[in-house]
């Protein structure tokens, strides 16, 4: 059902501009990823004579990202919900799939090779289930504050792919995924008391099963507790730390991050633009956050509200945490600098969710699960 128009929503003017902001902020932090993505690695290729390589394989990615930007912001709501459960049950699919015959990459599987291509299915996962429990919620109302329609059900949806990220084993992502799906299912109106147990006791033994099973998980928290000498988050510090205020210039590296160009990019972004280049750069996310707040308070439709809100939150959630890690507040994990990192499963599954906010916000009264005259009359 749209809900009826008020002097709280944001005029179709600033929805105009703010998605015109939100257009611009992306390509800039898309511009600024290969910018560091060839600061980080071309000096160190062309000496080995291996060219652009990293380059332009980045180059390319962002073009497909782009891509998909512009096709996810054409679909309409109604055909963005029609996705939802194709899109869980594809996922589920790859996920399966990268488990039997999926190539082991440090005593994990989590890639799928598509010729010259590798696909991390977990990140897709994260997109299908945000849209799953996004669609469940919209059309559950007022029965989320149930605990049987507000968590129990639409945990299955949330459980069963995170359950087979774990498998893989990557633990990192589950956590992630499982902390994504009960932001969106909170948004969608379920109980805080409902969401946090359900959540912790699923986390628990995710924690319990991940610590027994895995080694590295535990290894990670015995290295973010006590910082070995010479490590990837110690070298990151350093790196941060040798940029002063105005940085060394780019290209200027004093400091080998490993991953520099991916999940560390942040660390080489500020030693080679110093303090203000990193105040800069999260100066870019909180925009993103207050255009994307703007469109969100232009919804009018649960399911624009639900679905936009978890498109959103991803984006700069997953930021939150790359700079955690990078910083050494929180333990490591392969969290992509969302746009700037270089990244390709990460880069183009976030440019896709952009595009469907945008194309949710593009038209806002449009009720999904109505025809589109039907919807359009209620919300006039």
């Amino acid at each position: 059902m749209a809900v009826s128009q008020g002097p709280e929503f944001t005029s179709d003017a600033q929805m105009r501009r703010s998605t015109r902001w939100l257009m611009g902020l992306l390509l800039m932090l898309m511009g600024l990823g290969v910018v560091m993505v060839a600061s980080a690695t071309a000096p160190s290729e062309l000496a080995e004579g291996k060219g652009y390589a990293t380059l332009i394989g980045h180059v390319t990615k962002v073009g497909l990202s782009l891509v998909a930007l512009l096709f996810g912001a054409q679909l309409r709501p109604r055909w963005i919900e029609a996705l939802a459960a194709p899109l869980w049950l594809l996922s589920l699919a790859l996920l399966v799939t990268v488990l039997i015959v999926g190539p082991e990459r440090n005593n994990a599987q989590r890639w799928l090779d598509l010729g010259s291509l590798s696909v991390q299915p977990s990140e897709l996962a994260r997109l299908a289930v945000m849209l799953a429990v996004g669609a469940w919620a919209s059309r559950a109302g007022t029965r989320m504050s149930e605990a049987v329609h507000g968590v129990l059900v639409p945990f299955v949806l949330i459980g069963l792919p995170a359950a087979l990220v774990l498998i893989q084993p990557d633990f990192g992502s589950t956590v992630y995924l499982l902390l994504m799906g009960v932001l969106v299912l909170w948004t969608g109106g379920a109980r805080s008391q409902h969401l946090l147990a359900v959540f912790g006791a699923t986390l628990a033994l995710a924690a319990i099963y991940g610590l027994e099973r895995f080694e590295h998980v535990a290894r990670r928290l015995r290295g973010f507790m006590n910082p070995e000498a010479g490590g990837q988050v110690e070298q990151g510090l350093r790196a941060l730390g040798h940029g002063h205020v105005l940085g060394r210039g780019l290209g200027q590296r004093e400091v080998v991050v490993p991953e520099a160009e991916n999940d560390f990019v942040l660390a080489a972004l500020g030693e080679q633009l110093g303090l203000l280049g990193t105040v800069g750069l999260v100066a870019l996310y909180a925009l993103f956050l207050w255009h994307g707040l703007r469109l969100l308070m232009g919804m009018r439709t649960r399911f624009g509200l639900v679905v936009g809100a978890g498109l959103l939150l991803q984006v700069l959630v997953q930021a939150v945490l790359n700079i955690a890690v990078v910083t050494a507040v929180a333990p490591p994990k392969g969290l992509p600098l969302p746009f700037v990192s270089a990244g390709g499963t990460s880069l183009l599954v976030l440019s896709l969710s952009t595009g469907l906010f945008l194309g949710l916000a593009r038209r806002p009264s449009e009720n999904p699960g109505a025809t589109t005259d039907a919807a359009r009359a209620r919300s006039a």
